[in-house]
């Protein structure tokens, strides 16, 4: 006969809930045992607590109870907790869109700055996104205008040895950032300091921003920062963190809708150009630490910086904002190869080349490990006098040959009334004319002439003739006239043969 199920009581209710406190090392029977002298000595008033639970547990077990998933958590609150996030994403977007709006509405679109940040961590607990060991941070501010026009970069102390975990801070180390581990890491031990930096980096009239950094970053982000705000001297302020790929997306937007451009159909096009990251190898934008060990790619500095270059390169020139070496493009970059679209008036938009010429003080203050950047641009900008709006289609790579303009498209326009041209063109086609649809009609009846490779022995050809005449394939077999070391003229006249002058 098989055992009867236990039921439910108070007793259980605190056996379970004691183990879960102080006997997590002993077996069930054992917690039993041990919290059935404590049971003994409570009153009616103590033990009411878990009879009541006890009694709510019967309840739910009568109705049928509750789905859970495999881990034991309620499926409803699975989905209530998916729910929300939906819903809070959806709130972040709307925020995102109203800010640019806002900035559009106010003619201050490319004057409006965000602010971005990176960070790099040692490691987290396994199987926890909440809690990361921060190694470095930068934060900078950017315009469609100023482009990058400062920048808090610095190194992470945080004093804490990651025990447990020394092997995967090691390996993760090594393939990213390359920062030595605690207890020997670089930069400042002074947590709330660093946090309270921030916040005034990015404060405005009492104000504090949204900080922008990768979705997929947006917990690492949030878990530093809360990492630096659990010091003491920092202060209790929460900062936002939103997706940049989204700002991206809306800014893009609002500048093709300013310079009256196609905008991208879709996120996912503007993701993808976002992901590229054309300018990840770009040197002497990171730290001097990871100038030296050649790991500018992951450093925070170099990622914030080439985010500002990759905004500006992809929108900078839909409303024709001028580029400054080192704030929107590398210090290093030929402006001058530079085409701006510059809208117009008229239907057919012509490209205008405008060419920039740039000369910058750039100079950097490093205070401890903390480098912020100043700008004092002075900028010239020359542009051509007349717009260029013919269009040549000649599609060389298709095949298509090269248009020539023939000796009566070069002879000046006639003020010939159109109404004469339609009139012309009428009795033309009235005409009883029936074209030659033949294509063979119109081939050369001419004999070939006698091959040249039928030596004689009377010729003056020899074999090194043949081999420095040089043709020009037009086709199989088909040559094209030109001249070899020898002034020889080779002229061909089908497959095969050819003519010596």
């Amino acid at each position: 006969m098989a055992p009867k199920k236990s039921k439910t009581n108070g007793f259980m209710v605190f056996t379970m809930e004691w183990k879960g406190k102080y006997g997590r090392q002993l077996s069930l029977r054992e917690a039993t045992a041990e919290a059935g002298k404590i049971w003994e000595t409570m009153n009616m008033q103590e033990r009411a607590s878990y009879n009541e639970k006890a009694k709510d547990e019967k309840i739910r077990v009568r109705k049928g109870g509750e789905k859970l998933t495999c881990v034991g958590t309620p499926i409803s609150q699975v989905e209530k907790e998916k729910l929300e996030l939906e819903q809070k994403e959806k709130q972040i977007k709307r925020t995102i869109e109203q800010t640019v709006k806002n900035s559009v509405k106010d003619g201050n679109l490319e004057h409006k700055s965000y602010f971005f940040i990176s960070v790099n961590y040692f490691t987290k607990p396994m199987n926890d996104d909440r809690f990361y060991i921060p190694a470095e941070l930068a934060v900078c501010e950017y315009s469609l205008k100023q482009g990058v026009s400062r920048i808090f970069h610095t190194l992470i102390n945080p004093g804490i040895k990651p025990y447990g975990r020394q092997y995967e801070a090691q390996q993760h180390s090594e393939t990213t950032h390359n920062l030595p581990l605690p207890p020997n890491a670089m930069g400042d031990e002074n947590l709330g300091n660093i946090y309270n930096s921030v916040l005034k980096f990015v404060s405005t009239t009492d104000d504090y921003p949204p900080l922008y950094t990768l979705g997929e970053s947006i917990k690492t982000v949030i878990s530093v920062l809360d990492f630096l705000k659990s010091d003491l001297p920092a202060a209790n302020i929460d900062l936002n963190i939103y997706p940049i790929q989204y700002l991206f997306f809306v800014m893009k937007e609002s500048t093709c809708e300013q310079g009256e451009l196609e905008k991208p159909s879709t996120f996912h096009i503007t993701d993808a150009y976002f992901e590229r990251d054309y300018f990840e190898y770009q040197s002497g934008i990171g730290c001097q630490f990871h100038e030296d060990k050649d790991r500018n790619k992951y450093c925070t500095q170099s990622i914030v910086t080439r985010w500002g270059y990759m905004f500006s390169d992809y929108m900078c020139r839909d409303i024709a904002v001028q580029l400054l070496p080192g704030r929107h493009v590398p210090q290093n970059t030929n402006l001058n190869a530079i085409e701006i679209l510059v809208p117009t008036d008229f239907s057919d938009a012509g490209r205008s080349s405008v060419s920039v010429a740039s000369s910058s003080n750039y100079s950097t203050k490093i205070v401890s490990d903390c480098k912020t950047y100043y700008d004092d641009q002075e900028i010239s900008v020359s542009s051509c006098d007349e717009t260029k709006t013919t269009y040549n289609n000649n599609f060389p790579s298709l095949g298509a040959r090269k248009k020539t303009s023939s000796p009566a498209a070069s002879k000046p326009k006639s003020s010939t009334p159109k109404r004469e041209y339609v009139e012309e063109y009428s009795s033309i086609k009235s005409e009883n004319v029936e074209p030659d649809l033949n294509p063979w009609g119109t081939r050369s009846l001419r004999l070939p002439d006698e091959s040249d490779y039928n030596v004689t022995p009377d010729s003056n050809m020899d074999q090194d003739t043949d081999a420095y005449t040089s043709t020009y394939s037009f086709g199989r077999g088909r040559g094209l006239p030109t001249s070899n070391i020898f002034n020889n003229k080779a002229t061909s006249f089908g497959r095969g043969r050819h003519r010596y002058n």
